[in-house]
Formats: C-alpha cells, sequence, structure tokens
C-alpha cells in the first residue's frame, strides 16, 4: 500500500474524506500503529474545531485560494457537530424516560409496604364512606368509636388497634368544614394529654356539601389501649389556643 496514505490521517479526523477514501484509511488504520497514534492526537483538535463558526473564519482570514476545500471542511465539521449534539440529547431523552419510570415504580413500592403506623393523609375518593378503611383498602381492626358533636356538627369514628408497642389509631372526620388547623390529642386516663398529629383544612373542608368525602388519617400512640380515656379534635387558633371540636369516647 502507497505511503502516501499517512496524510489521510488529517482529512480522516476532520471527516472530509468521501466514502471510498474513508474505507480504504480505515481498512489502513487497522494495520498502522503510527496512524492510530497520530489520529489519537488530532481528535482533540478536531473537536475544538467543531466549536468553530467556519464561515465567520472564513472570512476573518480571507481565504479566497482554497475557499471551495475550507467550505467543505466546515461543512463536514459543522455537520458531525450537530450529529453529536442530537446524539447527546437522544441519550439525554432516554435517561429522563428511564430515571422517571424507576421513580413510579419506587414510589409504587413504597405506598405498597409503607409502615401503616405513621401518620398519612389518604387522598379522597369518590364514593368512600366515613368508616375507616373504605377507599379499597382493608378495614382495620380492633374498637370501633364514634362520635358527633352537637355544637361542631363533626362526626368522628375511631378504631383502636392493640399492639406490641402501643396502640395504632384510624379515624376519620366528616362534616369538618375550613379554612382551619386541627390537632389530634389522646387524653390518657392519668389525665395526661398527648398530642399525635396535626393538619390543615382547606376552604370545602371534608365531609360537606364542598366536600362530600370524608377525611381519613392514621397515627400510632405508645399508650396501650387500656390508658386510652378519650380522643379529641382540636382547632387551633391564630393566637395558638386551642377548643375542641369532637371527642370520642374510648
Amino acid at each position: 500500500m502507497s505511503a502516501e496514505i499517512h496524510w489521510d490521517v488529517a482529512s480522516y479526523a476532520l471527516g472530509v474524506l468521501d466514502e471510498r477514501d474513508t474505507v480504504r484509511f480505515e481498512e489502513h488504520l487497522a494495520s498502522c500503529p503510527q496512524c492510530g497514534l497520530e489520529l489519537e492526537s488530532l481528535l482533540p483538535v478536531a473537536e475544538m474545531l467543531g466549536e468553530v463558526d467556519g464561515r465567520d473564519l472564513m472570512i476573518a482570514e480571507r481565504a479566497e485560494s482554497d475557499g471551495l476545500l475550507f467550505e467543505r471542511v466546515a461543512a463536514a465539521v459543522g455537520a458531525d457537530r450537530r450529529r453529536a449534539r442530537s446524539r447527546r440529547l437522544y441519550s439525554l431523552a432516554a435517561g429522563v424516560v428511564l430515571v422517571a419510570m424507576l421513580t413510579g415504580l419506587a414510589l409504587f413500592a413504597g405506598t405498597r409496604f409503607a409502615d401503616p403506623g405513621t401518620t398519612t393523609a389518604k387522598p379522597p375518593q369518590t364514593g368512600t364512606s366515613a368508616s375507616p378503611g373504605a377507599g379499597g383498602r382493608p378495614s382495620p381492626t380492633g374498637e370501633r368509636f364514634t362520635a358527633t358533636d352537637p355544637t361542631s356538627g363533626v362526626k368522628m369514628e375511631v378504631v383502636l388497634g392493640s399492639t406490641a408497642w402501643g396502640t395504632r389509631i384510624w379515624y376519620s372526620l366528616s362534616g369538618l368544614s375550613g379554612p382551619k388547623t386541627c390537632r389530634l390529642v389522646l387524653l390518657h386516663k392519668n389525665g395526661q394529654a398527648e398530642a399525635l398529629s396535626s393538619w390543615k383544612v382547606p376552604r370545602n373542608g371534608y365531609g360537606t356539601a364542598a366536600q362530600p368525602n370524608p377525611l381519613m388519617l392514621e397515627t400510632a400512640t405508645f399508650a396501650g389501649q387500656d390508658d386510652i380515656d378519650r380522643i379529641q379534635v382540636q382547632v387551633i387558633d391564630d393566637d395558638g389556643t386551642t377548643e375542641p371540636l369532637v371527642t370520642v369516647p374510648a
């Protein structure tokens, strides 16, 4: 093979060889370590040229004699740069889709296997009743208590489930108008008051004409079921004072 093919390294790096010469040079490159090393040293230069606006450079240098060849080089480098940018964008888009799929699976798994002992607000669902356990979940097991406050009109239903570490509490509220801030307080038989959770009630409330679905929540306490005297929902005013909305004797 002619030694002059060594001169094609720069042209190959810039992508200006035609298809026949490109195939010819690549066959030579496979068995020529010298051209391989030279090509590796030229790749950074080709990448830098990819960031240059070829037409502006041609005007600045007043390249008139070899303008056609230079324009061919600039066009080839510009096209290669656009192809590389497209590959990066497609790779990024594929990565975003993959992350979104994995995130959705993680959230689904977390929802299925989350510890029911934590306090969580369940989104209202059409057609649910005020009973804890509605909305497609298995009904909690334990003792059930219900009360409606004659003044506020708020109805509360509670299910207490004894565990080795304390008591799980499932409860639902209806007739709860908003906006307001509420909290759940456990009143022990020894007189101690234990605040368990708090939440904000939106303007439409829960279990009302504007929002017919009840609010269903879960929480827990260290107290045994035999130590619980009453469970109470209170309104927290702007100045920090509280007043009872509904109390359920246990």
